[in-house]
């Protein structure tokens, strides 16, 4: 089934599209936040509260701002935004549409990061399927071919997508590096109830499922010209169902401050990191 992915996305991804010549020599970065609320962090302050996007100062984009000292940063995320909303098509959010995010996006931007292709695949409806109906119970959708049949054409329809997401910013902004970011971290290799209500084997399925997804990723990355980041990487004990103070990632009862099957504040952090240890490298 992951041959049948890559194919798919390898067929659509023919040429990483070529940087223009006579980039800027200078050091000077100009930083664009673009993507859906992995990027824009709802819940995590008031501010996030106060517009459509629901964008938060606290979501991994500000850090990165601070940790590369931007000299020009702009946070275009928006929850909810799905790949058509980064490139061509308006969102609609609570106040007003929003226009497609590299609408706003300079040319002369140095440095992008992109987090995007969740909502597209729908992933929190798509393993609501795994979710037992009680304590101990086992929905073992990791055993319905149906199910899995649909979880993997999500998947290869979602990684020509960002690939043509990826070729657009590159157009837009011919000098900026761009980074994916990548998903995972809410699943670890156990559920627990009510929080997330899987059983431990299709827990296991789930967190596979994020790897194969962020493969998906990494490929469009690698055949656009842009940069892949794992940010399942390092977060291990930190899943939705580990203890409050080492959970990085909510599940989906979330505390205050929080939104549901998102990163908390600690997850943002963490998210940051792997960024500016990429940007850094």
């Amino acid at each position: 089934m992951t041959a049948a992915i890559v194919a798919t996305v390898a067929a659509v991804s023919l040429t990483p599209p070529a940087i223009a010549a006579g980039a800027p020599a200078n050091s000077t970065v100009r930083y664009v936040a673009l993507g859906d609320s992995r990027a824009a962090g709802p819940s995590l302050d008031r501010i996030a509260d106060t517009n459509g996007c629901k964008r938060s100062d606290l979501g991994y984009p500000n850090l990165v701002a601070r940790g590369v000292n931007a000299a020009g940063f702009l946070n275009l995320s928006c929850s909810g935004a799905r790949t058509e909303n980064v490139t061509n098509t308006p969102q609609q959010t609570s106040t007003g549409a929003v226009p497609p995010q590299i609408d706003r996006m300079p040319s002369d931007t140095t440095l992008v990061t992109l987090s995007i292709g969740g909502n597209d695949i729908r992933w929190p409806k798509l393993i609501s399927q795994c979710y037992a109906n009680g304590p101990g119970g086992d929905a073992g959708c990791r055993t319905n071919p149906a199910f899995t049949r649909d979880a993997v054409s999500a998947l290869a329809a979602v990684g020509p997508k960002v690939w043509s997401t990826l070729t657009a910013i590159r157009v837009k902004a011919p000098f900026a590096r761009i980074i994916l970011v990548g998903h995972g971290g809410i699943v670890g290799d156990h559920g627990c109830w009510p929080n997330l209500p899987i059983s431990d084997a299709d827990a296991i399925w789930a967190k596979g499922f994020f790897a194969m997804f962020n493969g998906v990723l990494a490929i469009a990355a690698a055949t656009s010209g842009a940069e892949f980041v794992d940010v399942a990487a390092g977060a291990q004990g930190h899943d939705a169902c580990a203890a409050p103070d080492q959970r990085w990632f909510e599940g989906r009862q979330a505390r205050p401050s929080t939104s549901p099957l998102h990163p908390n504040t600690a997850g943002m952090a963490h998210m940051a990191r792997q960024v500016l240890a990429k940007v850094h490298h």
